[in-house]
C-alpha cells in the first residue's frame, strides 16, 4: 500500500509503516494494532490505521503508558 492517499487527502499506515513510524518491531506493532482501543481497521486480513487517527491516539495518550 505504501502510504497511499485517498481522494480525501486522508493517508493510510500499514502495519510495517506503523512499525517504521513509532520505531516499533514488526510483532510489536501488530500487538499494538489489534488491541483494545487502538483506532486500527481489518479489511479483510490486513489491518490499517490512518494517520489522522494514529495522531489523535498518540495525543490522547501523552504522558501516558500504555501497556501491548
Amino acid at each position: 500500500m505504501n502510504n497511499e492517499t485517498l481522494t480525501s487527502g486522508l493517508k493510510i499506515l500499514t502495519v510495517k509503516e506503523l512499525g517504521q513510524v513509532l520505531h516499533i518491531g514488526r510483532d510489536k506493532a501488530y500487538a499494538l494494532i489489534k488491541s483494545n482501543g487502538f483506532p486500527s481497521t481489518c479489511i479483510g486480513s490486513r489491518y490499517v490505521v490512518t494517520e489522522r487517527a494514529l495522531d489523535e491516539w498518540l495525543q490522547q495518550y501523552e504522558h501516558k503508558k500504555y501497556a501491548v
